[in-house]
C-alpha cells in the first residue's frame, strides 16, 4: 500500500497533467489501507509511524492534484484522470463555467412554420418568443424545433 502511495506521488511529482491514480477515489484508498492495517502484526507505535507516513502522502498527492485540476480549469479545460471526490468538487465549477449565455452557431438554430396558433415558449435557451398565429415564422433552437414539430404543431424547413 505504501509502495502504491509513493509510486503515485512520484507520478504526480513527474508529470504536468494529472496522472492516472491507482484507486477509484481516497475512501478507496482508505479502505484500502484500514483493511491492511488490521491484519498488520507491527508494533502500535510503528504502526502510528505508517499511518503519519500514509497520511503525508495522502495529503502531499491530493495538493499537486488539486493545483493541477485548478489549473487545466483555469485553462478553460476539464481535467481528466480524477477520482471520485475530484470529479464531485469539480462538476460545480464546470457548470457554472458552462453556465450563462453562450453565443450559438447559427447551425444550431431551425426555421419553422406554426401550423396552428401556438401560445409564446421559453426555449432551450431562455428566450420567450411569441404568441404565435397560424403561418408564423420563426427562428428555433434545433432541439425545441424538434419537440415541436413531433407534437404536430410546426413544421421545420431544411437548409440546403
Amino acid at each position: 500500500m505504501i509502495e502504491k502511495l509513493r509510486l503515485w506521488l512520484t507520478a504526480e511529482i513527474n508529470s504536468r497533467f494529472l496522472a492516472d491514480p491507482p484507486f477509484s477515489s481516497y475512501a478507496e484508498a482508505a479502505e484500502e489501507f484500514i483493511r491492511e492495517l488490521e491484519k498488520s502484526p507491527l508494533p502500535q507505535s510503528l504502526l502510528d509511524k505508517v499511518k503519519e507516513q500514509t497520511v503525508s502522502t495522502l495529503l502531499a498527492v491530493i495538493e499537486i492534484r488539486t493545483r493541477k485540476i485548478i489549473w487545466e480549469l483555469s485553462q478553460g479545460r476539464l481535467p481528466g484522470r480524477m477520482t471520485a471526490e475530484e470529479d464531485r468538487l469539480v462538476r460545480p465549477l464546470v457548470k457554472i463555467q458552462q453556465a450563462g449565455p453562450q453565443r450559438r452557431r447559427v447551425q444550431d438554430y431551425v426555421a419553422v412554420q406554426f401550423l396552428v396558433p401556438h401560445p409564446a415558449i421559453v426555449t432551450e435557451d431562455f428566450l420567450q418568443i411569441g404568441p404565435f398565429a397560424k403561418g408564423d415564422l420563426a427562428k428555433l433552437p434545433a432541439r425545441d424545433a424538434k419537440d415541436l414539430e413531433e407534437r404536430g404543431i410546426v413544421r421545420r424547413f431544411l437548409s440546403a
